[in-house]
């Protein structure tokens, strides 16, 4: 009897853990497959979220959409969710109009509910940047006989961000990598980037795809290869029998990849029904209609057009990414346009040759530091050398608060002699906002320039050029030297530096009532100097605000007034002085009052590139 009911309770013991097991692996094994398959939700969701804190995408640069109002009879904030069927039907209509092969399952529908429930308020942002960028797209889409459909991949790659950066570092729209844009003409270089150029990336991107429909005759395979490259998408169709079908090569397919056409098909539902959804688009400040493009043939910054005719920095920045320390280099670059609001184009076309001739202390700067860079290149648009263990690149980096030469030598692991050398340095201290140029790998390489240049896109910052680990400078230039002008050219070009250190160039803004010949009393020079530096015609006429450039000798009339002004408001210049801002007060009228130029009172005072002052403030006035 007792070896019965031992026997029973053994057996029902040894059932259980049977059970319990099986349902263990099952459980197990179910996660597994959760995990592979929401990696590619991550991704977008990750893209999506990066929006969040990029500066363009905040709500104060967006406004709804007064044409497209939510649905009648719908509050707000009401999400409306639908069932599997009416997903497949909608999805279904969808696919009788397009060359794609639309379908729902259980991945289009995870990819649905992330755009039209979770991050549905960045969704009402991309809608708005379509209007934008669409009209682009479907033109260059058209052209290389691609789909228009296929506009709907930007939003999957990109969320739409002209400047967004992925952990492997594609950038841009389109998010190339470098070496596929090199492929496709996207020049990388210090001053630009046209993978952030939606017109130059967008034709690439157009050309990318064209290429890769005709290698595999599908084009939900040329997305996979877009992804993931054509290397993984033959390896899954060798793994699956040689069958080129997307969904039959899809559990070989890199987990990122297998979500990226669910993504795709979710981002063409949601673009056509986003009002059955409840979502309203919401608008940017700039639509495609309100831009234009000009050529720009001589090298221009983005402070000379500010400075000038008033466009705001930001609006520069977000129209024109591809320039990457907001200078736009001049005929030695092939194609460069200049985007601006349309309000604007007819006053950058009557002055320009004003925006060109306005030269602050910070344009000039950035002038001889575009100089010295093409001068050590021989002339072309980026140096490069070889080492053993790749290209090495000439980059740009911008001083930060509290950097030295000797700190940044550590960073790019060479020396301040090499520092001094390579700059041209008189003294061997350094200014925040001070750009010197260094020697590095390309971005590509390094995971470390692809975390910093990530979080500057995400903050909508014109990135600096990244510092990252390099060759030593030595080995580099020992295999390959870099080609430097001759050094019989040297002279002229110091005699040109003595003559600027003779005559300063000044900029005088010209007030109500003045004239040349008045002007030219102020400043103690000729009338005819100040026209001919103007091109100014025979009749010499001004107008109120028109900025003049005045060439003379160092101690001007003018300057040494406003210096002895200055020393009997402020006292010794040695001693530390402060300016306490009062209501109208701007930052040019009390440099003037301190004899001190803008930059300089902004670089004292660590205002930024925005130089925003408010009544009460107290500045820095000290003369050096």
């Amino acid at each position: 009897m007792k070896r019965r009911i031992y026997y029973t309770l053994m057996t029902a013991w040894l059932s259980l853990s049977a059970i319990l097991f099986s349902a263990e692996s099952l459980l197990a094994r179910n996660s597994r497959d959760d995990r592979d398959g929401n990696s590619g939700k991550t991704s977008v969701t990750e893209i999506l979220d990066s929006l969040v804190y990029t500066t363009y995408f905040k709500d104060e640069h967006f406004s709804p959409s007064k044409k497209e109002p939510y649905r009648p009879g719908l509050p707000s904030h009401f999400v409306p969710q639908f069932s599997d069927s009416v997903y497949a039907a909608r999805i279904s209509a969808l696919d009788r109009k397009t060359a794609f092969n639309l379908v729902y399952n259980e991945h289009v529908r995870g990819f649905i509910r992330i755009y039209a429930v979770d991050k549905r308020n960045m969704t009402a942002k991309i809608l708005g940047l379509s209007k934008i960028y669409f009209p682009l797209f479907e033109e260059n889409l058209e052209r290389y006989n691609v789909p228009l459909e296929m506009k709907y991949l930007a939003i999957v790659e990109s969320a739409l961000n002209p400047t967004a950066v992925s952990s492997a570092g594609a950038r841009g729209l389109w998010q190339f990598m470098y070496g596929t844009g090199k492929m496709y003409g996207l020049e990388t270089s210090s001053f630009i980037e046209d993978r952030y150029d939606p017109y130059k990336a967008t034709a690439a991107a157009s050309k990318h795809l064209r290429d890769l429909y005709n290698i595999y005759g599908d084009w939900f395979l040329a997305l996979a290869a877009y992804n993931s490259g054509p290397g993984n998408v033959n390896k899954a169709i060798r793994r699956a029998g040689g069958i080129k079908n997307y969904w039959a090569i899809w559990n070989y397919l890199p987990a990122e990849t297998r979500g990226y056409v669910p993504a795709f098909i979710a981002v063409n539902y949601i673009m056509n029904y986003y009002k059955e959804h409840n979502i309203q688009p919401i608008e940017p400040g700039f639509l495609y209609n309100e831009i234009d493009a000009l050529k720009i043939t001589r090298l221009v910054s983005f402070e000379q057009i500010n400075e000038t005719i008033g466009v705001p920095m930001k609006d520069l920045q977000f129209l024109n990414p591809q320039y990457k320390l907001g200078l736009i280099p001049g005929t030695s670059y092939s194609g460069n346009m200049l985007r601006l609001p349309r309000k604007y184009v007819g006053q950058f076309q009557r002055r320009e040759e004003e925006i060109y001739a306005y030269k602050s202390e910070q344009v000039i700067e950035r002038a001889q530091l575009l100089a010295r860079v093409q001068s050590m290149d021989g002339g072309g648009s980026v140096s490069s050398a070889q080492s053993a263990g790749g290209t090495m690149r000439m980059k740009m980096h911008e001083v930060r608060q509290g950097e030295t030469l000797g700190s940044i030598a550590r960073v790019y692991r060479c020396d301040v002699s090499q520092l001094i050398r390579w700059n041209d340095l008189k003294v061997s201290e350094v200014s925040p906002g001070q750009r010197l140029i260094v020697f590095a790998v390309p971005e590509s390489s390094t995971a470390q320039g692809v975390s910093v240049q990530q979080t500057a896109s995400a903050r909508g910052l014109s990135a600096p050029l990244l510092p990252a680990p390099i060759f030593p400078p030595e080995q580099v230039q020992r295999q390959a030297p870099i080609v430097m002008k001759p050094r019989a050219q040297e002279p002229k070009a110091q005699e040109q530096k003595v003559a600027l250190r003779k005559e300063k160039i000044q900029n005088h803004k010209v007030k109500k009532g003045e004239t040349v010949a008045s002007i030219s009393r102020q400043y103690g020079v000729s009338s005819e100097s100040i026209a001919e530096l103007n091109n100014l015609s025979g009749r010499k006429q001004i107008r109120p605000g028109q900025v003049l450039k005045i060439t003379g000798k160092a101690s001007s009339a003018k300057s040494e007034a406003r210096i002895s002004s200055a020393k009997k408001e402020s006292g010794s210049s040695r001693s530390h002085k402060y300016h306490k801002v009062k209501k109208g007060e701007t930052l040019s009228s009390i440099a003037d009052k301190y004899a001190l130029s803008v930059s300089e009172l902004s670089k004292k005072n660590n205002l930024g590139k925005k130089k925003l002052i408010r009544p009460g403030q107290k500045l820095n006035v000290t003369r050096e």
